[in-house]
């Protein structure tokens, strides 16, 4: 399992398209914990906006103890205003401590910005400056960015050294694949964690239930699920295949709301593919790709 994390939002909120069971239960929750430990998948992605995942994260490594068992990546807190100063460089500190402290962990194994273009803003140095002294304190182990797209990206490399980036890629969003972010990303030695790969779960749902609003691209959609078909594979293996087969990748963001669910992608975690077969099911309209665009 070594490229799986376990993405947390849903243990925390109502999220995603075709997510028709709503919040997972916190029962239900722990048992997806524990589970993913069991199976040696120890990295887990939340932030202090998924609703009350981080106090489910905190209560489970509470009850079961162990320093070296968790790789934990949160986030600093959206900043919605047009320049960044020492009051939101407070408010960042403050996240960061109330995440510590349900975390119950001395130090934390990454620290992301949540909004990318918070670090562009005047003043958006010292978001970074902030994380690199808890870095060089000794609470976080990597600090990065969270990004949507390869300008981001470039321009995130041109102004700042960063050791994590979290990004969104899937078999239909290639875009920094093909633009060469990814491997710009690995020549300044940063890691790769790769989100959005169902996207937001378009890609495994039944095409008679997919929103009129897509209709722009059901014929791409019909066609994943077409060369899925012929290899005689499902949407979620062909899916998650493709994102684990790309060299640059280092984690897989996976978020389930069922220990059903979180059976599946072990079971299929292995697969790999070649990726070049599928560069025709590329799309470039950010209106499809990033579901903050969706109009449903």
């Amino acid at each position: 399992m070594a490229k799986i994390s376990l993405g947390t939002v849903q243990l925390g909120m109502n999220y995603g398209i075709s997510n028709q069971l709503g919040k997972t239960k916190e029962s239900n929750a722990k048992e997806i914990l524990q589970y993913a430990l069991n199976q040696g998948i120890n990295v887990l992605d939340t932030a202090p906006s998924y609703g009350n995942s981080e106090d489910i994260i905190g209560g489970f490594i509470h009850n079961h103890p162990c320093d070296e068992c968790w790789r934990i990546i949160t986030k600093t807190p959206n900043f919605k205003s047009s320049v960044i100063s020492d009051k939101q460089i407070d408010k960042l500190f403050e996240s960061f401590e109330l995440s510590q402290n349900k975390f119950r962990k001395k130090n934390i194994y990454g620290l992301l910005v949540h909004e990318c273009d918070n670090i562009f803003l005047p003043g958006g140095k010292k978001i970074l400056d902030k994380m690199n002294q808890l870095k060089d304190d000794g609470f976080i182990k990597k600090i990065g960015v969270s990004v949507y797209s390869g300008e981001q990206i470039d321009r995130l490399l041109d102004n700042y050294a960063v050791d994590l980036v979290q990004l969104p890629i899937n078999i239909l969003d290639q875009r920094l694949l093909n633009g060469g972010q990814l491997s710009k990303l690995k020549q300044h030695g940063v890691e790769i964690h790769a989100r959005s790969v169902f996207l937001q779960g378009l890609l495994l749902m039944p095409l008679n239930s997919v929103h009129p609003w897509f209709d722009p691209i059901l014929r791409v959609l019909g066609e994943f699920h077409i060369k899925a078909k012929k290899r005689n594979m499902s949407a979620l293996q062909l899916a998650l295949g493709f994102v684990q087969s790309i060299d640059e990748v280092d984690k897989v963001i996976i978020g389930v709301n069922t220990l059903k669910q979180m059976h599946e992608i072990i079971d299929i975690a292995s697969v790999r593919i070649n990726i070049e077969e599928f560069s025709n099911l590329s799309i470039n309209d950010s209106t499809f790709l990033n579901p903050s665009n969706w109009k449903i």
